[in-house]
């Protein structure tokens, strides 16, 4: 009874009374289980920290992008990871490398050596149907868009989102092409006569410069 009456997305951050047995009035608070949640209740709700109920019961304080800037102008997103290196004080998270350069004004974040560096970010257990955000790139040294065609393996040079393992599921790629106008392997699949191959599992999810 508590899960259908909370489930209802009119009753939720408010109190709800039902009848009890021997008509014993119970009162029910039903929790916010997302950011959109919040919205829905509060339109006027800011970005900010909120606390949110997950289905196992525990509570947990996440960011709420409220007004959507980041994403699709809409609000309500939950933000699973943040990694802004122009700002004072920022540092890479583990499994990627602080990399410092001249001609660029903060540091980056990176790989140690060739091949793959990663990192994970949580999304505290919560299905999600859309992800968004902002994907910034840096080039150096020579570049090769698609390289193989394995999930697992070093198939981009650029920036790769997936989700889970054994295999990862693909989100979006970020792809550096070697140049605009030329038609190799190494240069973005869109390019005029490229022979650059687009991975099956990445389909039309990319964007490549």
């Amino acid at each position: 009874q508590y899960q259908q009456l909370c489930s209802h997305p009119d009753n939720l951050g408010n109190i709800v009374k039902i009848n009890g047995n021997n008509n014993r009035q119970k009162i029910i608070i039903c929790p916010f289980t997302q950011c959109s949640n919040i919205l829905v209740r509060n339109p006027s709700a800011s970005s900010g920290y909120y606390d949110i109920h997950l289905s196992n019961g525990s509570v947990i304080t996440v960011y709420c992008d409220m007004d959507g800037n980041n994403c699709d102008g809409e609000g309500g997103w939950i933000r699973v990871a943040q990694l802004n290196m122009s700002e004072p004080g920022a540092t890479c998270p583990p499994g990627l490398t602080l990399q410092n350069y001249n001609n660029i004004d903060h540091s980056l974040c990176g790989r140690s050596s060739s091949g793959c560096a990663s990192t994970f970010f949580s999304t505290y257990g919560l299905n999600y149907t859309k992800v968004c955000g902002k994907v910034r790139g840096y080039q150096f040294g020579s570049i090769d868009a698609f390289l193989f065609t394995d999930i697992d393996s070093t198939y981009v040079e650029g920036i790769s989102i997936t989700y889970g393992s054994n295999p990862r599921q693909h989100i979006w790629t970020y792809v550096a092409g070697e140049d605009d106008f030329e038609a190799g392997g190494d240069d973005c699949p869109c390019n005029n006569g490229s022979s650059s191959v687009v991975p099956y599992f990445v389909g039309n999810d990319y964007y490549c410069e």
